[in-house]
């Protein structure tokens, strides 16, 4: 900012002024979501479901069989499911709070931004018509 020795635009005060209303630290980035325990689980439950499909013996035909009738098989994949729904669901409100902070540090800046370049402005503007009073225009033609 600049400050006019006569205190015109400036004001009396010769401390900084002050840039943002709150901090603007950038929090530690999200863990890749992958390597939640629920989205591993998850993927587990898969693999371990498509391999006992995948088992020719007739021991292991026969416990997926009886795993399907019983709704263990289901039972245990939806479980899976819902935690890692839940995971997800977690790291969508972080990101919806991160977002929201951003936002405001935006709107923080914007602001503070934009007073400057008023006060910018109406200090080059006081200067211009203190030049013209003094008998020299620095200002080109237009």
């Amino acid at each position: 900012m600049v400050l006019d020795h006569h205190g015109v635009v400036a004001g009396e005060s010769d401390e900084a002024p002050q840039m943002l209303r709150q901090p603007s630290d950038v929090p530690p980035p999200l863990p890749p979501l992958a390597d939640g325990d629920a989205v591993r689980q998850l993927r587990a439950a898969l693999t371990s479901l498509a391999a006992r499909d995948a088992t020719g013996s007739p021991a292991g035909r026969a416990r997926a069989w009886l795993g399907r009738i019983t709704g263990r098989r289901n039972r245990y994949l939806l479980e899976a499911v819902v935690r890692a729904t839940g995971e997800i669901a977690d790291r969508c409100d972080a990101l919806t709070t991160r977002l929201r902070e951003q936002e405001s540090l935006t709107a923080d800046m914007a602001r503070s931004y934009g007073e400057d370049l008023a006060r910018l402005r109406a200090e080059v503007l006081h200067l211009q018509s203190t030049v013209d009073e003094a008998g020299g225009s620095a200002r080109p033609a237009h």
